[in-house]
């Protein structure tokens, strides 16, 4: 039965321990169901990570896939239930690492694919996935590099759906039609290392970079936009000092990221930061990592065929949302496509006892199928 075979591919999935970049032979699972459905399949190796792009048909319009086949780290083993990589399930509960984030989507969309292509070899365009065994680390050699391949073969999509866990309490009740930019700066705050006893000859980098990071947070970045919540900015890591207890640090770094609306970007974010920088009379060296730009699909035929298709299997409106962090959407988003996540309920993702409903495994299938036939026929 269709039902099983969607849970049999997950449940073969999550017992593959591909912790990011490992792939260890997930993407060759999804060839085998793919290839036998006449799909081109391309492996893309690059720096370390595995990437699998197969599509079906010809031109635009282009309906594209987006998964990932690795996972974190299970963690401290003693504390679940079921050991992490064994495939557990327990009354239609499947328990295991990845079953939400992301393996259970990457069966719903090949197996939807399939069935979609069997039911119309001739289908408008072309539709495909892409597989990426590393979106949970840096994406080096991933999503990025994928996109650029698709950009010079002229393969650009025109509807991207990204399997992320985006259900919030329900499954079936969000969609992720956005998500904020992520920028990470790396400061190294300078003062003049010396004895604790002798203050007037030192000049604490703590101190300062307790004033920078205290004018950081305290800074209003902007008020949010009609599609995003306001700007927000975070610490992620201190480090200075050399351990004794009696050397005042000559330098302090700090690691930082703001999550921030189409309001910004990089260069109005960093410009303030010189500002402040100068305001309080700071030495310093400022690093920045954009990790990705804000995107949003805020209507269209995406947005459309996949909220009735939702409707139609789960009897609920879902919402749209750019909560969140970031996912592989942004590096698609740019070439131009509608972009939007959807997938199980992301309450266990990342932590001991990830898990999935199998019935609402069964449900994101026939959802994805729909979405193709509503524009892909």
């Amino acid at each position: 039965m269709q039902d099983s075979e969607v849970k049999q591919l997950c449940i073969s999935l999550v017992k593959i321990p591909s912790i990011t970049p490992e792939d260890l032979g997930c993407q060759d699972l999804i060839i085998e169901k793919l290839k036998s459905a006449g799909f081109d399949c391309l492996t893309l190796k690059q720096r370390g990570t595995t990437n699998l792009l197969a599509i079906h048909g010809r031109g635009a319009p282009f309906f594209l896939f987006l998964g990932h086949t690795d996972v974190v780290p299970p963690g401290d083993l003693e504390a679940w239930k079921a050991a992490p990589f064994d495939g557990t399930v327990a009354n239609g509960i499947l328990i295991a690492r990845g079953s939400a984030d992301m393996k259970g989507s990457d069966a719903a969309m090949t197996l939807a694919l399939r069935d979609f292509v069997k039911d119309y070899p001739n289908h408008k365009g072309s539709v495909g996935i892409l597989l990426t065994s590393n979106e949970e680390g840096d994406a080096v050699g991933g999503t990025p590099f994928v996109a650029e391949y698709l950009k010079n073969h002229n393969l650009i999509p025109t509807y991207c759906v990204v399997g992320e866990p985006s259900s919030l309490k329900e499954f079936g009740d969000q969609i992720k039609n956005g998500r904020r930019g992520s920028l990470t700066a790396h400061i190294e705050v300078f003062g003049i290392q010396g004895h604790v006893a002798y203050p007037d000859k030192c000049d604490n980098a703590a101190h300062h970079a307790a004033e920078l990071i205290s004018a950081l947070h305290k800074k209003q970045w902007d008020q949010g936009s009609e599609s995003f919540p306001p700007s927000s900015f975070q610490v992620t890591n201190l480090n200075c000092g050399t351990g004794a207890e009696n050397v005042v640090p000559g330098s302090c770094k700090i690691m930082c990221n703001w999550r921030f609306s189409d309001e910004l970007n990089q260069a109005k974010i960093a410009k303030t930061v010189d500002k402040i920088v100068a305001d309080l009379n700071i030495k310093c060296n400022i690093r920045y990592v954009l990790n990705g730009s804000p995107f949003i699909t805020k209507s269209g035929a995406l947005v459309e065929a996949l909220s009735s298709s939702i409707e139609e299997e789960c009897k609920i409106k879902p919402r749209l949302s750019t909560s969140g962090g970031t996912s592989d959407g942004r590096f698609i988003a740019p070439l131009g496509a509608q972009t939007v996540e959807f997938g199980p309920i992301s309450a266990t993702i990342h932590k001991a006892n990830e898990s999935l409903n199998l019935e609402d495994l069964i449900k994101l299938q026939a959802i994805f199928l729909k979405t193709l036939t509503k524009l892909m026929v």
